[in-house]
């Protein structure tokens, strides 16, 4: 029996799927298997999955990224379960720094890493939205509430507590269920991977509203408002800071639309806005220029707000569901009772 299952879910990831298995079969630690589980995929990845991984599953139906994860789950022989994603490049330690972690820390039943702040993509948004995921992070706590999909780590002995409701943000969603369920998560600070991910204008914009959108279901299914603040944190990933930055940003541009009467206000809040992101900016300057950081302020404000956009319309529609399903159940058990 392995120590460690490695787990990629993929579709249609023929552009980056041989790289991420290559990275794998790098590692120095070699007492692990390695599980590629396909939704279905109608290109080359699964022929070049078959070539690396010592299993590929393939998945019927309605691709599901969480559905895939719990599926390579079930397979997986390994006493250490590693999910990994299929545009996702690991260090030759990586496997071995897991190992080394959990057997330092026998309290812990899961680990998260982050992004390593190179990017092989040179284009605006892949290096901006890399950036932004690798500051985030940095600013964490040890101990969180959430998983990362890029890379995370979970002991067999809990692996099944798995969330599969969730499409986009499942990682995070298991995080939550596995922290209500009393279960110890620690982020590990110098676990850094290379994500392939590339970003245009577009593909920027729906990610950070799909995202907040799932979170949005997320925070109300695992009662997040609970959460907000503990750990030194806000929820999840997102900092204090971050989540007042999302508020603030479409407060601002309502401001804008009311006129010239609400002109202080803009002021006001445009100023705590800067005031929030200004060390974000500092880093983004440091790291990759003037030019950068400046032209990166009003990506930051627009992304809020569509953050922001993600959120409120998650809420509507997944308070809205509940509401409706509540008012049905509640008419059956009257009709019953009549």
């Amino acid at each position: 029996m392995p120590r460690i299952s490695v787990i990629i879910p993929t579709y249609n990831n023929q552009e980056t799927i041989e790289e991420c298995l290559r990275s794998v079969r790098q590692s120095v630690f070699h007492d692990y298997e390695l599980i590629v589980a396909d939704s279905g995929s109608r290109d080359a990845t699964p022929s070049i999955a078959a070539s690396y991984a010592d299993q590929v599953i393939t998945l019927p139906g309605t691709p599901h990224r969480g559905r895939t994860r719990n599926c390579g789950l079930k397979a997986a022989q390994g006493e250490i379960v590693v999910n990994i994603d299929s545009d996702v490049l690991i260090k030759p330690d990586t496997l071995d720094k897991i190992v080394r972690y959990f057997s330092r820390h026998p309290q812990i039943d899961a680990l998260t890493g982050l992004l390593d702040k190179e990017h092989p993509n040179l284009d605006f948004f892949s290096q901006y939205k890399n950036l932004y995921m690798h500051y985030v992070f940095k600013k964490l706590p040890e101990r969180i509430n959430f998983l990362y999909g890029s890379i995370y780590a979970i002991r067999r002995q809990v692996a099944e507590i798995y969330d599969s409701e969730i499409k986009i943000a499942d990682d995070t969603a298991l995080g939550q269920k596995l922290a209500t369920c009393g279960k110890r998560i620690a982020l590990v600070n110098d676990l850094e991977v290379v994500h392939l991910k590339k970003y245009n204008l577009f593909s920027f914009i729906k990610n950070d509203f799909k995202i907040p959108y799932d979170w949005a279901k997320i925070f109300l299914k695992y009662k997040g408002w609970k959460q907000l603040g503990r750990n030194k944190t806000g929820y999840a990933h997102a900092s204090r800071q971050q989540l007042l930055s999302i508020i603030i940003a479409p407060a601002i541009l309502m401001g804008v639309f009311l006129g010239d009467h609400s002109l202080p206000f803009i002021i006001v809040f445009s100023l705590i806005w800067s005031a929030l992101n200004f060390h974000f900016s500092l880093f983004l300057i440091k790291e990759k220029g003037s030019i950068f950081g400046i032209f990166s302020i009003p990506v930051t404000f627009i992304d809020n707000i569509v953050m922001a956009f993600g959120i409120f319309c998650g809420l509507f529609i997944f308070s809205s569901y509940q509401n409706t399903k509540g008012s049905r159940r509640k008419g059956r058990i009257d009709e019953k009772a009549a």
